[in-house]
Order: structure tokens, then C-alpha cells, then sequence
């Protein structure tokens, strides 16, 4: 999740250009909702917002601004889909995505990708907080505020986006400041032309939909207003210190409208709040994975241990950060305090496992990897984790048991390269090199590098040891990745695509 500045500054120009209008730094009569900030006219087939909602996921992929971390994935879709059960419309297919960028924003696109930035979840003080904005993106979806607004010209912002964050990226490698800003002016100039905001009908439903969802599934229905009401606050004193550019400003809050969802919520308010204990422990562990240089955040936990005691949640943060500093012993004295059973407890458990595999104490990390699986059979994280375990300690056995539970894990969780990528490095320690290598393609080809799957598959074909099954199997692969390959080929010339 680190960061370079030319990749940060791509990621955040990526960003802006998809309308995910930052909520720092806003007037002082108004608070901004976090929108996608870009929509238009003809509706969409189901098949075209399925097509765009792909290709923005494996563009966001390729730029490496997904949080992939399995707990964080986990922690979001249980928080996303209880939002969803409760909406109108519990039906409505969505793939929910955390981005590693730190600005407060969240963003809905055609085919119901919502996603939040890191930097909201590290802003908001509650569960509540960051329901509330997602509650807020998912009925622009369910209400088909999206799709009753968006244009044929919308489709074509990818493009447009490749090629500013490709040039930004480029030019970074020549030291060329002046190449990146007139590409992102470029960008922004014609994206901005083809910039139609969410009518302010959209928003108040938005806001009223929403706020019912909230209520529906047990979260403070209060939240929507005072989350944005502090970054209004915020705005004003300007703490971030950051300038928001005009075009970065879209869809104002007036005072009356934040008065209507207070008055909603005062008509809906409930008093059996349920929020999930885990929020602040995966905050904690935004903030240590995202941190660029792991010492800081390191410095960080000690300072604030110097002015008050730690929380709970801040400690398990302090232990990840010694893991990332290597330093396994001292992890797991912090985490010693901690209680690490049940559902709540998982985060705590494993950081123990990754901490006894820092001190390289094979035994003491696979006994307590095996009670883990003990209680959470076939659990997406924990398998994850296995495997994770088993590349770290170089352990064939382990990855020989780690790849079959991974395959079965696939079957039902296809789209995850970061799975796809767990799978191929336990399948060539397990000594499957040809299973390794399909699924090294798989992970690149999710990634939204087509042309480079397709010639890794290509390469696996020419192998004079492959069996009838394998020949056929890859070259399945080969004839599925074809098209998007060949369409990326005429898109960026004879060159590959930009990697991220």
C-alpha cells in the first residue's frame, strides 16, 4: 500500500478526473457529499454498466490504488451488504472497493461499483459515519440516479483517464514536472466538458433513501450529519491543509438540506445501535498498511502512548506496525493484552501468527494458525492467511494444503486477483508450475494487463510436457483473453499497456 509522490500524484489525479470531489476544504454555508460527481443522459443496457463497472475495476487494479488486504476486503463487504439487505432494492448486484488514497471520498459508478477511500476511514470516528456515506452511495445506485444520467460520452473517460495518469507516470521516470501538469490539465479540461453533476433532487433522495437504509440496518441514523457537519468544520480551519481546486468542488450541501436530514433522522431515530466492535481495529490497520515508511507510524503509537493510555484497537495497530518493522517479539508482547477469540478476536489471532513468523517460529505460528482454522472453517480470510504463512515460511507441505484450499476458495471468489496471486506462488512451491503459471495470467488479467496474461499463456502453451487437460485448460484461457487483449493492443499502439 506504499506509495511513490508520482504515483500518489497519478492516483489522486485519477481520482479527481473520475469526479470524486474531495470533502475537505469547502465553503463555510456548505458541506459536499462524496459523489461520483459524473453523469449524463441515455440509460445504460445491464450489460453495458456490467462492461464499464469490469473495466474500472481492473483500470483501479492496474494502478494499484485497490486495498486488497483480505481482512480490510472482508471488514467492508459485511459492512457494505448488511446496507444493501436493508435498502430497497437488496437485489441490485454491487462490488464494493476500498482505494488507497487519503482523501475523505467514496464515489458510485455505473454497474454499482461504490468505493471508499481509505482517508474517510481513517476520518470517521464511528461505524456509523462511513455507513452513512456508503448508505448514501448505494441509493444513488438503487434509485438509478446513475444510470438515468449517463451518457455515451461517460464510457469514454477511461481512455481519457489512461492516458493523463500513463503520461503523469512517464513523465515522473524524466524528472518532467511540466509534462505531468499539462497532462493533467488536459485531462481535466476535457473531462470537465463532459462533467453534468447530480441534479439536486438526486442528492435530497439520495440523502432520504439513505438515511433510511441506516436506520433499517441498525446504524445511528444521526451519523450522515455530523460526519459531514465536522468536515465542514474542518474546511473552515482549514486543518488539513490542503487547496482544493474549484473543479475538485461538486454537489454543495446547503444549510437546509443537512436541516431536512437531521429532521429525517430525528423521525427514525432508534435506540438499539448495533456497530461492529472490529471498525476501530481495521481503521488501526488502514493506517499502519497505508503508512509509506513504517518507522512513522511506528513513532506514531509511541507518541500518543506518551499523552494517554492506548485503547485497545490503537495497541493491535502498534503491533502491526512492529510486525512491519520485523520486529515479532515485541508485537506479540503488545498483542498479549489483547483478546484474541471469536469473530471479533480474528484480527488479534492472526497478527499473532504473522508476529511468530517474523521471530521464524515455524512450529508456534502453524499451532496457532491451526486453531484459527479450527474455528473458522473455509473462512475466506483464514485460508488466505494459510497461504500467506505458508510463502513466508518457504513450507511445501503447507503450500501443498494451502493451494488445494485456495482452488476450492476460487471457485466461488473468482475475481480477486490478489487471490489468484496467493494461489500461484503456493502452487510453484508446491512444485505445480503449470497451475502456478495459469494463475500468475489470471491475477495479471484482473489487473487490466490483457496483453500481458495473454503472452504468459502463450509462453505456458509452448511447454512440451503439458498433459491433454492442461492444453486444453490454458488454451480456454487464451481464447477468453484474447478480445480485451487485442482491444488494449489498437488502444495504446503496438506498445503494452502502462504498468502500475
Amino acid at each position: 500500500m506504499n506509495e511513490s509522490p508520482r504515483r500518489r500524484l497519478a492516483a489522486h489525479c485519477l481520482s479527481a478526473l473520475l469526479g470524486l470531489a474531495a470533502v475537505p476544504l469547502l465553503a463555510q454555508e456548505d458541506i459536499r457529499l462524496p459523489d461520483i460527481g459524473s453523469s449524463a443522459g441515455a440509460v445504460l443496457s445491464r450489460q453495458d454498466e456490467q462492461e464499464y463497472a469490469k473495466e474500472l475495476m481492473r483500470q483501479l487494479r492496474q494502478y494499484q490504488l485497490v486495498v486488497e488486504d483480505p481482512l480490510l476486503v472482508e471488514y467492508l463487504d459485511t459492512l457494505a451488504y448488511r446496507l444493501v439487505e436493508a435498502s430497497d432494492r437488496p437485489s441490485t448486484e454491487f462490488t464494493f472497493v476500498l482505494l488507497n488514497i487519503p482523501v475523505v471520498n467514496a464515489f458510485a459508478t455505473p454497474g454499482g461499483v461504490v468505493a471508499v477511500h481509505t482517508g474517510l476511514i481513517l476520518e470517521a470516528r464511528s461505524e456509523s459515519e462511513v455507513a452513512a456515506v456508503i448508505a448514501h452511495e448505494i441509493a444513488h445506485v438503487t434509485q438509478h440516479h446513475i444510470a438515468r444520467r449517463v451518457e455515451g460520452a461517460t464510457l469514454d473517460q477511461i481512455p481519457i483517464l489512461l492516458g493523463m495518469v500513463g503520461a503523469i507516470l512517464a513523465g515522473g521516470a524524466s524528472g518532467s514536472g511540466d509534462a505531468a501538469q499539462a497532462a493533467v490539465l488536459g485531462g481535466v479540461a476535457l473531462m470537465q466538458q463532459r462533467q453534468i453533476n447530480f441534479t439536486r433532487s438526486n442528492e435530497y433522495e439520495a440523502d432520504r433513501v439513505g438515511i433510511t437504509t441506516l436506520a433499517r440496518a441498525s446504524f445511528d441514523v444521526d451519523a450522515m450529519a455530523v460526519f459531514f457537519g465536522r468536515m465542514a468544520r474542518l474546511t473552515r480551519t482549514n486543518s488539513a491543509g490542503i487547496k482544493a481546486p474549484e473543479y475538485l468542488r461538486t454537489h454543495p450541501v446547503t444549510t437546509t438540506r443537512m436541516a431536512e436530514a437531521k429532521a429525517r433522522a430525528d423521525n427514525l431515530r432508534q435506540s438499539n445501535i448495533s456497530e461492529q466492535p472490529s471498525f476501530g481495529y481495521m481503521r488501526e490497520r488502514i493506517r499502519v498498511l497505508a503508512a509509506a515508511v513504517p518507522g512513522e507510524v511506528d513513532n506514531y503509537y509511541r507518541d500518543l502512548a506518551q499523552s494517554r493510555p492506548l485503547a485497545d484497537h490503537e495497541r493491535y495497530g502498534q503491533a502491526l506496525a512492529a510486525i512491519r518493522l520485523n520486529d515479532g517479539e515485541r508485537a506479540l508482547r503488545i498483542l498479549a493484552s489483547l483478546d484474541g477469540s471469536g469473530v471479533q478476536g480474528l484480527p488479534v489471532a492472526l497478527a499473532r501468527v504473522s508476529a511468530m513468523v517474523r521471530q521464524r517460529d515455524r512450529d508456534g505460528a502453524v499451532a496457532a494458525m491451526e486453531q484459527i482454522r479450527h474455528s473458522f472453517p473455509a473462512h475466506r480470510v483464514v485460508v488466505a492467511s494459510y497461504a500467506r504463512m505458508a510463502v513466508e515460511l518457504g513450507d511445501r507441505d503447507l503450500a501443498e494444503a494451502a493451494e488445494a484450499e485456495l482452488r476450492s476458495l476460487l471457485l466461488r471468489d473468482s475475481d480477486d486477483p490478489a487471490l489468484w496471486e496467493l494461489h500461484a506462488r503456493n502452487a510453484e512451491l508446491a512444485g505445480d508450475l503449470v497451475r502456478a503459471a495459469e494463475s500468475q495470467a489470471e491475477a495479471t488479467y484482473l489487473r487490466g494487463r490483457a496483453f500481458d496474461a495473454l503472452s504468459q499463456l502463450e509462453e505456458v502453451e509452448k511447454r512440451p510436457d503439458l498433459d491433454y487437460y492442461q492444453r486444453a485448460r490454458i488454451q480456454a484461457q487464451i481464447a477468453r483473453m484474447t478480445p480485451l487483449a487485442l482491444e488494449q493492443r489498437e488502444r495504446f499502439g503496438r506498445e503494452r499497456p502502462p504498468e502500475g
